[in-house]
């Protein structure tokens, strides 16, 4: 291929790379939308179910007491029938109490199966909107890093939208986790750590909510064992700090805590990025002036926030405080 060739067909790939990089923004946006549209109505029926059914067992728990009740007294009517001022009065009364306790029975009966039926139908329609999007989102993330920020809050809004499905929260976290090993050992210290604490985060924070759910299958449950001693051996590996949510004995708002982990992996990312975005030729400038005689492709130590610093320097102390036994 002749050089003048050579270049053509760099200029036709770069157009083709800006091209798909367009649609693949414009694709990702518009499946934004349709998973946040799709998890706010699976978000409302899950709400409804969480209502209607306690208290809809309850209507058919009450209406299965009543009709039993209503069994004794029937017996004891037909033995002292003789006394009665009425038959008809009792009779009456029996055959009303009957049709009541039916009625109730039935729309106890009929709320639940209207509320279960529609968080399936919902939840049919967040799975494939929460796919595409996470499918799209990877694929933007290839193309165009600097836009992923602007899809945070759906980012955020993922781990949300698997707890509409029964272990859909550790499954995802499991994914999370396998698709994070091999590239945890080239992040910085400070990553390491927050994205560490996020995980054994959600991690507890799972376990704490459903500690006594019957729909923990022993898959999940060998599920759980198998993230949690992946994450205890990042920590042991990496030992980016000392993160007290591996102890047993330790509790805490989960919810604000993997918040607060998530928003210490935000401002690591951030910093990371700044530190490649300066000037090459400012550094070796720098590093003349300070007699560096570094290589220029090696790499650069990356600023470390004053409070994560401090966690990593006391890490290696108390490591080995952390306790497997967290694991549920």
């Amino acid at each position: 291929m002749t050089p003048s060739l050579e270049r053509l067909a760099e200029l036709v790939r770069q157009a083709e790379a800006k091209t798909r990089a367009k649609k693949i923004e414009a694709e990702t946006q518009h499946a934004a939308d349709v998973f946040r549209e799709a998890e706010s109505r699976s978000r409302q029926a899950l709400e409804r179910m969480r209502v209607v059914r306690p208290a809809s067992l309850r209507a058919v728990e009450q209406a299965d007491a009543d009709e039993q009740t209503l069994k004794d007294l029937v017996r004891k009517l037909a033995q002292y029938k003789s006394t009665l001022p009425s038959d008809a009065d009792a009779e009456d009364l029996i055959a009303t109490s009957q049709a009541e306790i039916e009625r109730t029975r039935r729309e106890a009966k009929a709320n639940l199966e209207k509320a279960s039926s529609e968080l399936d139908e919902a939840r049919r329609e967040l799975r494939p909107a929460l796919d595409q999007y996470r499918q799209l989102r990877r694929e933007l993330e290839r193309l165009i890093p600097d836009l992923v920020e602007q899809f945070a809050e759906e980012d955020r809004l993922l781990w949300d939208a698997e707890s509409h499905f029964p272990g859909g929260q550790l499954q995802l976290l499991g994914h999370e986790v396998d698709a994070g090993l091999n590239a945890f050992a080239h992040l910085a210290k400070v990553e390491q750590y927050a994205r560490l604490k996020v995980w054994i985060g959600r991690f507890r924070h799972f376990q704490a909510v459903h500690e006594r759910d019957s729909e923990i299958t022993e898959e999940l449950q060998a599920l759980g064992h198998k993230i949690f001693h992946q994450l205890k051996w990042l920590s042991r590996q990496y030992e980016p700090g000392y993160i007290e949510a591996f102890r047993q004995d330790f509790s805490t708002d989960w919810a604000a805590y993997v918040a607060e982990a998530q928003e210490q992996l935000a401002q690591a990312i951030e910093t990371q990025r700044r530190a490649r975005e300066v000037d090459p030729a400012r550094l070796r400038d720098r590093g003349a002036v300070n007699g560096d005689r570094r290589p220029q492709n090696e790499s650069n130590q990356q600023a470390v926030p004053a409070a994560v610093a401090s966690t990593l320097m006391n890490g290696k102390h108390h490591h080995d405080d952390e306790d497997g036994d967290a694991q549920g």
